[in-house]
């Protein structure tokens, strides 16, 4: 007799529906596209002159804020005063899908030539590409999301 399992869709979906609604502690931006900063964010703000101050993020009140710089000096300023707002990211993502697609591309061409030379029979058909494939897409992603997190990204969140 076959052993029935009952699957239910609506706590996961109520999860999803739950994690997507932001709560009462969700940070309270001080103006389009700033709620997501937070005091140890680093942000580069563009004044109209050209000039760019880039420190820490300072909430200051409803349509300022402030750029904390190493010094411990902090500058306020008006969201109608810039140019344009960035925070600083990494290019994690961005390197583990490139170091995965390499590591998979280098997997396929050792699997290929480990089939050709070898003459035994664990050689035959798949079983290099079991080994290295895993092993070089794993390394590849791994080394790449290292490499990509030591290279910083701004993303411009205002305006």
């Amino acid at each position: 007799m076959p052993v029935r399992i009952r699957t239910r869709i609506v706590p996961p979906v109520a999860l999803l529906v739950a994690l997507g609604v932001p709560g009462r502690g969700a940070a309270q931006a001080t103006g389009p596209g700033l709620g997501r900063l937070g005091p140890t964010s680093v942000i580069r703000a563009t004044l109209p002159d050209g000039r760019t101050l880039t420190g820490r993020y300072a909430a200051v009140g409803d349509g300022r804020l402030g750029v904390r710089a190493d010094a411990g000096t902090t500058d306020t300023l008006q969201l109608t005063q810039l140019r344009t707002l960035s925070v600083r990211g990494r290019e994690t993502k961005t390197g583990a899908i490139v170091g995965g697609s390499l590591g998979l591309a280098t997997g396929l061409f050792f699997g290929w030539m480990i089939g050709a030379v070898c003459d035994a029979a664990e050689c035959d058909r798949e079983g290099p590409f079991l080994v290295t494939i895993p092993l070089f897409t794993g390394g590849g992603t791994l080394l790449g999301a290292v490499i990509g997190a030591a290279v910083p990204k701004w993303k411009q969140v205002y305006p």
